[in-house]
């Protein structure tokens, strides 16, 4: 088949599908020349058919409802089958849907030729009903970035079901309340600082996740992931002798350390990697859909990134920086292992890494093993 010519970063149409080339749009896509191959060679193509009851009633919102209201709602919802770079929405686009992921991912951009996502909406995710609600053309692109299922809902459909039924008001209530949280997906990449700070999700310093999102939003990610038997691992550190350069120079430039760090460790995952700083300031990634193996080649290549990040002292008239060390831990998501659990044992292994010289890598939290066994990278 021929390459249509298009503008790099916008949607074009393709055999009747509007769709973007995701090596374009997304720096996770970039490098990534099997799925390049695998996109093109895809037998799969979008399909939109109307919803069946069944998949009305699998959908959180409607959970509880009678046979009655699930046949009468789920003519006006559609099942969309969607390829990897099928746009659902564009920007400028009036959106008058609800779309609830219950395959696959879909990504969020400012813009199409964005290179990082403003939010991921997976598994149990939803996205639109702001821009539905608002009834203005949409300012975000909503992007397929893997074969996806989708169940869209045409909002105007919901009110007449509110007013009926009690419990799908109930249903409909806590959904608003999700979006007013900003828990309905989840923010990554790029951040607008004011916007998020409001949502009272996001560390205004480091701009990454704070600890009122690991204690209120992290839970339910963790519930999802054990409920779908995914993988899940997390990168963690503690950027060592910050006491020191506290002490040394002042509170201003341990705090200069953190918010050169943040922005760093933004620049140095992939866009659906999550990113937290909690309460004892130590730096948190969470890796989707990976393993141990995959966590140490990260953690590996953040301990010996790191030590190149310049950060800036106050020194009078001359400009002055130092460079610091992490102490990182590693961690997979266990069976049965709950959020507490998950984090206290890598906090324990940071902890580790700290009395091994703080410039360390632990996996184990087998104090038997001494320096340079648990250093595996």
């Amino acid at each position: 088949m021929t390459e249509p010519a298009h503008t790099p970063g916008e949607a074009y149409t393709l055999d009747g599908i509007e769709v973007v080339e995701l090596w374009e749009v997304d720096l996770d896509f970039a490098v990534e020349e099997a799925f390049r191959e695998g996109a093109s060679q895809n037998p799969e193509t979008t399909r939109v058919e109307p919803a069946t009851s069944e998949d009305v009633k699998a959908l959180e919102l409607f959970q509880g409802l009678d046979g009655q209201d699930v046949a009468s709602i789920a003519p006006r919802c559609q099942s969309i089958c969607a390829v990897p770079g099928y746009v659902l929405l564009a920007p400028g686009r009036l959106n008058t849907k609800i779309f609830f992921v219950v395959e696959g991912q879909l990504r969020l951009y400012a813009h199409t030729g964005d290179k990082r996502p403003m939010s991921v909406a997976d598994v149990g995710h939803s996205t639109g009903l702001r821009s539905a609600l608002a009834a203005q053309p949409a300012n975000h692109a909503v992007i397929a970035t893997e074969v996806s299922r989708i169940i869209a809902v045409e909002l105007s459909s919901l009110d007449e079901l509110a007013k009926r039924s009690h419990t799908f008001a109930r249903n409909y209530a806590a959904l608003l309340a999700s979006y007013l949280r900003g828990d309905n997906c989840l923010n990554v990449g790029t951040r607008g600082r004011a916007e998020s700070v409001r949502q009272g999700y996001i560390d205004e310093l480091t701009l990454l996740h704070n600890q009122h999102w690991l204690d209120t939003v992290f839970p339910r990610l963790i519930g999802r992931y054990r409920m779908g038997d995914k993988k899940l691992a997390i990168v963690a550190f503690a950027v060592n002798k910050l006491d020191e350069i506290t002490r040394q120079h002042g509170i201003g430039a341990s705090m200069r350390a953190l918010e050169t760090i943040g922005p760093w460790l933004l620049d140095q995952t992939r866009p659906t990697d999550i990113l937290a700083i909690d309460k004892n300031r130590h730096f948190l990634a969470f890796l989707p859909d990976c393993d141990l193996d995959a966590a140490r080649q990260l953690a590996g290549r953040l301990k010996a990134a790191i030590k190149a990040v310049p950060i800036a002292l106050p020194s009078g008239k001359t400009p002055a920086t130092t460079n610091v060390t992490a102490a990182v831990g590693i961690a997979e998501l266990e069976s049965g292992m709950n959020e507490h659990a998950f984090l206290n044992k890598v906090d324990a292994l940071i902890q580790k890494s700290l009395k091994f010289g703080g410039d360390w890598l632990s996996e184990s939290l087998d104090e038997a093993n001494a320096p340079g066994t648990d250093n595996k990278v």
